[in-house]
């Protein structure tokens, strides 16, 4: 990626002021050594729930999903990993295994390149960015960046939909919820929580720009260990993901705590789903 010098150095200038504070980017475990944070676990082995059937078979494309007793899980959902690929991108590569399992051919560098991502900037003594509603904070290929919430992910993948779909934000609705209402239709689910299921905290903000890139003095926290992932499937005790912060699928984690996570988030979500007919009722 070429950049200028100008935001080059903008870039050091801000790293550093982030730096004195707090430094935790999203989908991103690990930090500079520079900064002065506390310590974060390391990423732990995935593993999927022990069942009675044959392993899970999986690539770094595609997964079948073993049949888990008892459980709603979605099959023959596409798997991507960011390692090696985007190390913020959280929330692109989970919105590349939505887009895929709809049977949209699109690979990742049309997902980043749909994506509106801005970077932080310095004005005077301050620094400036939009709310992640709006852009993707930094760019998902530098490990330094943040990430962004579902507007931007939906409004993404509506440049890439067909027109039998749309993507719609489903933010405020309880996981139980979504998870009854889209699983059985055959619709995986977006969702916004934490790495690991990791406790949040606010981090690290910043003076918003408005609607017309112009700075206000409205200041906004960004949340610490910020991530998504796409919810594929559950049981009475788990949900079932494909994070793509792991190299195989399903990850599990505990039902309560992933409610817990997803609404300490703000019970941020997106779905994709056969587009709505709007009927005209004027005579």
């Amino acid at each position: 990626m070429t950049i200028s010098f100008t935001r080059f150095w903008t870039r050091i200038a801000i790293c550093s002021a982030f730096a004195s504070t707090l430094l935790l980017s999203g989908c991103l475990e690990t930090v500079p050594e520079s900064t002065e944070l506390p310590e974060m676990p390391k990423n732990t082995d995935y593993t999927t729930l022990a069942t009675n059937t044959d392993p899970v078979t999986t690539t770094t494309t595609t997964t079948t999903t073993a049949v888990i007793p008892d459980a709603m899980v979605l099959k023959n959902v596409p798997f991507q990993t960011q390692n090696g690929m985007l190390p913020t991108g959280c929330e692109l590569v989970s919105a590349l295994m939505m887009l895929q399992y709809h049977d949209v051919n699109v690979d990742i560098d049309a997902v980043v390149a749909n994506t509106n991502s801005v970077y932080p900037e310095k004005i005077e003594r301050n620094v400036y960015a939009p709310h992640p509603t709006k852009a993707f904070i930094g760019s998902p290929d530098d490990p330094t960046s943040f990430g962004c919430y579902p507007p931007v992910i939906t409004d993404m993948m509506s440049n890439l939909l067909p027109d039998s779909l749309e993507a719609v934000e489903t933010t405020g609705t309880d996981l139980k919820e979504l998870a009854e209402t889209y699983l059985p239709q055959g619709l995986p689910v977006l969702v916004w929580a934490t790495i690991d299921m990791q406790e949040t905290y606010e981090a690290i903000g910043w003076y918003l720009l408005d609607e017309n890139n112009q700075p206000t003095d409205e200041w906004f926290y960004w949340k610490a260990r910020e991530h998504c992932l796409l919810l594929i499937g559950y049981n009475e005790n788990y949900y079932f993901f494909h994070d793509p912060l792991a190299d195989a699928a399903p990850t599990t984690y505990d039902r309560a705590l992933v409610e817990e996570r997803f609404a300490s988030l703000g019970k941020m979500s997106a779905v994709v789903r056969p587009a709505q007919k709007i009927t005209n009722t004027e005579s």
